[in-house]
């Protein structure tokens, strides 16, 4: 009960502390809702204006974390603390206390459709309202930002022994690992399409083998999109190597949204000029996150 209690004070203040975006309409989803769940921010508090794309994560304590900011905490923290395509050791710090260390951080912007933040926990965050994480990685579609962003990655739960020195390891074998996507200006009502081309990036286990965190290596294809009259497909495909995800009978609803069974779905953002969303694959460590913008 008094969890409970205290988990709600600490909600109510962060609620009317938070400058909250009204226009924002913030839409998304993650391969494992009880892991990580997308929602309106209202964390980090008077660092960056609240109220945009948010991800809530189950920490290894029972807790879930409040929706850290995704803009404002880990694409502008992530971007600011390392230098792009750089494999030198970097490290994001508390704010107001510079000297303790809470990340090590990484980002590549070397790919033409989005760029890559990477983030792995050297401290563990003991306050319930943060999120912790082993690794967390998100993908920002190039030409978006806070209010029209659209991202989408994977997260895995934290460690036991956190390592505090130089290490690429993000957890991302952990069978906890989840991809998720979401955006600020999700479609509600589809517009026309006719044989509209998406380049799409996907992100899978970051940090495992030679898959870098500084230069990760990602799915990459073209995808058709067309709808009209309120029925719509997408076509294409994504790869990496030998591993593909296929999107042929992928279907387009009326409110943006689209799926191919329990394998596919994603969401449309900005008057459908990008998209995002998740193949679920047999396993954890088969699920890929996706997204891109239209040429």
């Amino acid at each position: 009960m008094k969890k409970t209690l205290i988990a709600t004070a600490i909600l109510a203040v962060a609620a009317s502390s938070a400058m909250h975006a009204q226009a924002a309409n913030v839409q998304g989803g993650s391969s494992n809702g009880t892991m990580v769940t997308v929602g309106y921010s209202n964390f980090p508090l008077f660092i960056t204006t609240l109220g945009y794309t948010g991800l809530s994560m189950m920490r290894t304590d029972g807790w879930r974390s409040s929706y850290i900011d995704v803009h404002g905490g880990p694409v502008s923290i992530v971007g600011s603390r390392s230098v792009a395509n750089s494999s030198g050791a970097y490290y994001a710090t508390v704010p107001v206390f510079s000297f303790i260390k809470v990340a090590q951080v990484w980002h590549s912007t070397r790919d033409s459709a989005a760029n890559v933040y990477s983030i792995r926990q050297v401290m563990t965050p003991y306050l319930p309202f943060w999120p912790q994480f082993g690794g967390l990685v998100v993908g920002q579609v190039k030409g978006t930002s806070k209010g029209n962003g659209v991202y989408f990655g994977e997260w895995s739960r934290s460690v036991p022994y956190l390592n505090a020195g130089n290490s690429t390891d993000l957890n991302m074998t952990s069978g906890s690992r989840t991809v998720w996507y979401a955006g600020d200006n999700a479609v509600t009502r589809m517009p026309t399409l006719v044989a509209a081309k998406y380049d799409v990036t996907g992100i899978r286990q970051t940090g495992v083998g030679d898959n870098m965190p500084y230069a990760p290596k990602l799915y990459k294809g073209v995808l058709t999109a067309n709808y009209s009259g309120g029925r719509g497909t997408i076509d294409g495909a994504i790869a990496r190597g030998r591993d593909r995800v296929d999107f042929a009978g992928t279907t387009i609803a009326s409110n943006g949204k689209f799926t191919k069974g329990g394998a596919i779905e994603g969401r449309f953002y900005n008057n459908a000029e990008a998209l995002a969303g998740i193949y679920k694959g047999q396993t954890a460590a088969d699920h890929v996150a996706f997204g891109g913008s239209r040429r």
